[in-house]
């Protein structure tokens, strides 16, 4: 899953809430209209107060699908993370082994030059 990768089911929640924000937008602006009666303007309110809560409702489950895919990728980074310091260990071995190689010899050759020494 790479991070620019929507579900259907997403796409679809994006575009009922910009639907829902545009619808919002003129409501808005219907209301303004000082031609409106009483009765009008009362429905157009409660038309924009359930609209409003059918907005929250769409991002509070925008926002629980994003979490979900968060906790997705952070479990695969987790997992990613988790194959490269086992493998930065793998290749940490040889050089370490070389180097107790190294130091090892390098005792042998002084010892060595102490015995042709005497």
């Amino acid at each position: 899953m790479s991070i620019n990768d929507s579900s259907p089911k997403t796409e679809t929640k994006n575009q009922t809430l910009k639907e829902i924000q545009e619808t919002l937008i003129k409501i808005d602006e219907q209301r303004l209209d000082p031609e409106l009666n009483k009765k009008e303007k009362e429905l157009l309110e409660l038309s924009a107060l359930a609209l409003r809560n059918a907005e929250r409702l769409t991002i509070a489950s925008l926002q629980t699908e994003s979490y979900k895919e968060m906790e997705e990728l952070t479990s695969e980074l987790n997992r990613l993370s988790k194959q490269i310091r086992s493998r930065v260990t793998r290749m940490n071995k040889l050089p370490h082994t070389l180097d107790k190689i190294e130091t090892l010899l390098k005792s042998i050759v002084k010892i060595i030059t102490e015995v042709g020494r005497w």
